[in-house]
């Protein structure tokens, strides 16, 4: 190219090369991710739409279930209720309140009545009472949250009531209930009455934060590019 010759060096090449293919696998990957997204919130919104499912012992599997509508008549075991830590509201700390909710065949579910803020003091619970126990219940059915880190321990709930617990797994807190539950939980109709603060649209769904991410991870690659490319050109020897 005229006055230049292109001798970007083995080494810078190699590395120009690995570098570029990482961002660009990168860039892809949250592409993939932003995709999985779409779907999940396009399943999320059919399911809404489906007839409620009445809820009964049979109906064991969470997968089949998740975001679909239900129904249960049943009463609250109001002395047993369990306060799910760590959960962020408009950047506030506080609670979970699970409560279980006993099924006419023996069954019974954790209703996620909505957040409470966990208070000045951590030692000093909130009052989480209820007036009513024999009630009948609509929401959507939802896994328990997920942890991707957590201490050992955390799924034992702490000990009094209502209980507090780190994480949970429907093991540890049937065991302390002394009864079993089915392996999800009841997001209570923000609509319905005895709850707290229900905005159950799931913050992290959208695929546009791994959008952004993508363009990010290619515009690396490209500046990668421009580096290379501008370091590689050399003047000619006279």
């Amino acid at each position: 190219m005229g006055d230049y010759s292109f001798k970007p060096g083995w080494a810078v090449s190699l590395g120009f090369v690995a570098l570029v293919a990482l961002f660009v696998s990168l860039g892809l990957w949250q592409l993939q991710r932003a995709e999985a997204k779409r779907a999940l919130m396009a399943d999320r919104a059919a399911r809404l739409r489906e007839a409620p499912v009445r809820l009964s012992r049979a109906a064991t599997d969470p997968e089949a279930l998740r975001y679909r509508r239900v129904e249960a008549t049943g009463e609250y075991d109001a002395a047993h209720q369990f306060l799910l830590d760590n959960q962020l509201h408009q950047g506030q700390p506080g609670y979970w309140v699970l409560t279980p909710l006993r099924l006419p065949d023996g069954a019974a579910v954790l209703v996620n009545r909505g957040w409470v803020p966990q208070g000045a003091d951590r030692r000093q619970l909130p009052a989480v009472e209820l007036h009513t126990t024999q009630v009948q219940v609509s929401g959507v059915v939802e896994r328990f949250p997920r942890v991707g880190f957590r201490l050992a321990g955390a799924e034992i709930p702490a000990p009094g009531w209502p209980a507090r617990v780190q994480v949970a797994e429907p093991g540890p807190l049937a065991e302390r209930l002394g009864y079993p539950i089915l392996p999800y939980q009841v997001l209570l109709d923000p609509a319905a009455g005895e709850g707290y603060v229900r905005d159950w649209t799931p913050p992290a769904l959208g695929p546009e934060k791994n959008l952004g991410y993508a363009v990010q991870w290619f515009l690396f690659a490209a500046v990668a590019t421009i580096l290379y490319l501008w370091h590689g050109f050399k003047p000619r020897s006279r």
